[in-house]
This record gives C-alpha cells, structure tokens and sequence, in this order.
C-alpha cells in the first residue's frame, strides 16, 4: 500500500478499520504505521469514532483449589451468539501477581480495574487491557477506604482515584487523591464526606462519572460521585425507596446510564432503577425491574448487564442432601425479567463465587510497557 498511496491516504484508510486485533497486527508493517497507531490522537480517535465489539468477563477458581492457585478469566463475546462465543484471553503477567484478595473494581472504555495486595503483599492497582494483553501497576504506600478509576471523556486519560481516611491525633478527615496514567504523581481534591462513612465493593464507571456505594452510622447505602472531568465529588440523590436502613445497594453501568439495584432483607426481593442525571444533583429514577433473590433452593444476586439490557445473576443453590459439608453449586445466568426465560452461561459445578464485569475493544494503553509503577 504504502508504494502506490501518499501516507495521508493511507492514514484515512487505517482510521476507518474498527477491530482492534487488526490493528495490532498493522503496527507491525512499517515504523510510520506503527507511530500513527500508538498516538493518543489515533487512540482517541478510534475510542470516539468506532462500534467497540462488546465482551462479558469473568474471574473464577475451580474446586479444589489452594492459595497458589491462580484465577482463571473467561471472556464471552456479548452478541447474537450469547453465550456461545467463549475464550480465555491472555492474562498480563502484572494480572497474575495479584493475591487471592484482590478483586475486579470496574471496567472503562474497555480497560479492566483490579485492586488487592499483590503476592509479595503490596497494595496495588492493576489497570489491565485484556483484548491487547497490557496491563500497568500502580504499588500504593498506604491502603485507601476506596478506590475508582475510569477514562476522562473530555482527554481521553485514564484516572485513578483514591478515597482516604485520616485519623492522626490532631487530624480527622477524608483525603482524596487522583492520579493521570501515565503522567505520574498524585494530587489532593477536596471532599467533604461524613466520618462515619465506609465505603462498599461496589462500584460502576458511566458517561465519565465514577460511582461508589457507602454506608453510614445508620446502616443507610448511599451513593458518591467523581467527575472525571471537574475532579468534583459529589453525591447522588436517589429514590426514597431506597434510602432505608434495610435497603443494601449495589450500582452498575447499562449502556451510558447508572443503574442501582436495592436489596431488601426482609421483603428477600429487589428492585432495579435506571438513574438519568437532571438538573444539579437531583437524578430521574425509572423503576427497570423487580426480582426475587432467594427460594426455597437457594439465592440469586445480579452481577451486571448485558449490552441489550438482560441482567446477568450469580445463582447460589444450595445443597438437596443432608450433608453438612457438601459444596453449594454455584453459576451465571442471564435473566430476563419480563418472561422470567433463564439462560445457562454454561458454567459448570465446582466453581468458586464469580466475579465480573463487561469490556469493549480498544487500543488504549497500547503506547505504554508493561510496568509497575511505584
């Protein structure tokens, strides 16, 4: 190509092939290729500009396991073929180095965000690429109360976030910190939180907007906010439905709208809204689904969205004998509410609980090396 067409030809033709996998390969024809492709503009461009393939990824052990042992990711492809499509991506090394603590914490425009101590007992941030096997650590010298991340829409860069609690003998507060990847160093934002708050593993990235579940000295959830934008926190007026001290909340991304799903103990059901942020801090709650979350055979707790909207849930069922030691079953299946029709994702018994999360294609991070950074 490049012997018959001017490079700015060539540049047009590049920016319109979608597939991420493509690209990676064109990175190798020529030094100019691989120069236009690594460029944040290239980057941002085919982040704005291009349908991003969508995935469905989940973290497992298989039964029985031992502390060595490593988690297994599987990816399904979140299309027509759902849940057929199924492959295990090439985990990055820095992935791997994670202990058994460590957890998923959110995904953003299609990089994965894990956070635990590392097996040499370091805190660590883990932002991981899984369609172009990159990922970059970030080592943490001190273990924050939260932790976000997320891509800015307007820089396209992704940020780190850290939520602190400070309690010295003249000093009570809440430290916010956020860092840009790959620029290096952390700065202080302002947030005014009540002390008494702790912070829950549940976190969800939308419309460049990082949202986090907490709870207070009343046992109420609530929800706090970081624009990725204005570096502003802020926190989320929701339903009064589900501002109750029985109420336990968990948030989810849907598309480019926050849903929050609340779990009653008592009534043992729950119910799904869709948040659409109005005018200041007020949001527009629209009510998606209700849905039982424990039987006579076991519980069923939702774990997050396909991209048509079908809830997918982690199925508990509880053992039919007597036996004291005898394992739960445990799998993922995708529900739709309004037939109540149940797909199998194909899991099988001797699984450890599920973690998971949905990606989509992309190139970011393909400019950076694999490193930890310290």
């Amino acid at each position: 190509m490049s012997t018959y067409l001017p490079f700015d030809a060539q540049v047009e033709i590049i920016k319109r092939v979608f597939r991420v996998k493509s690209l990676i390969r064109f990175r190798s024809v020529s030094k100019q290729w691989k120069s236009l492709i690594d460029s944040s503009k290239f980057i941002s461009h085919h982040n704005l500009n291009q349908p991003h393939p969508h995935h469905i990824l989940v973290r497992y052990k298989c039964k029985p396991y031992n502390v060595a042992s490593e988690y297994r990711y599987v990816s399904i492809v979140d299309d027509d073929s759902f849940p057929q499509h199924k492959f295990s991506p090439s985990v990055a090394p820095i992935v791997n180095q994670l202990n058994d603590d460590s957890f998923i914490l959110c995904s953003s425009h299609g990089l994965v965000c894990l956070y635990g101590y590392s097996r040499d007992r370091k805190n660590m941030i883990v932002v991981w690429n899984p369609t172009i096997r990159k990922s970059v650590g970030i080592e943490l010298s001190y273990k924050p109360d939260a932790v976000g991340f997320g891509v800015c829409p307007k820089t396209s860069n992704p940020k780190i976030v850290t939520i602190t609690f400070l309690c010295e003998v003249d000093t009570v507060k809440w430290i916010g910190k956020v860092s840009t990847l790959g620029c290096g160093g952390w700065r202080s934002v302002s947030l005014d939180l009540p002390k008494s708050l702790k912070f829950k593993r549940s976190e969800a990235v939308v419309d460049g907007v990082i949202y986090w579940v907490a709870s207070n000295d009343m046992s109420q959830d609530m929800i706090i906010s970081f624009d990725l934008t204005s570096e502003e926190f802020g926190k989320v007026d929701v339903s009064d439905s589900l501002v109750r001290p029985r109420i336990k909340l968990s948030v989810f991304k849907h598309k480019e709208s926050l849903v929050v799903v609340g779990y009653d103990d008592r009534a043992l059901d729950c119910d799904a809204w869709m948040m659409k942020k109005s005018e200041g801090p007020k949001y527009l709650c629209t009510k998606l689904f209700s849905h039982k979350f424990w039987s006579i055979d076991g519980t069923a707790g939702i774990m997050g969205f396909r991209e048509n909207g079908e809830p997918i849930r982690q199925r508990v069922y509880m053992p039919v004998s007597d036996d004291v030691d005898a394992d739960l079953y445990i799998t993922l299946e995708a529900y739709e509410p309004s037939t109540q029709r149940i797909k199998n994702l194909g899991f099988k018994e001797g699984y450890d609980y599920f973690m998971m999360t949905s990606y989509t294609e992309t190139l970011f991070l393909v400019n950076h090396s694999e490193s930890i950074i310290q």
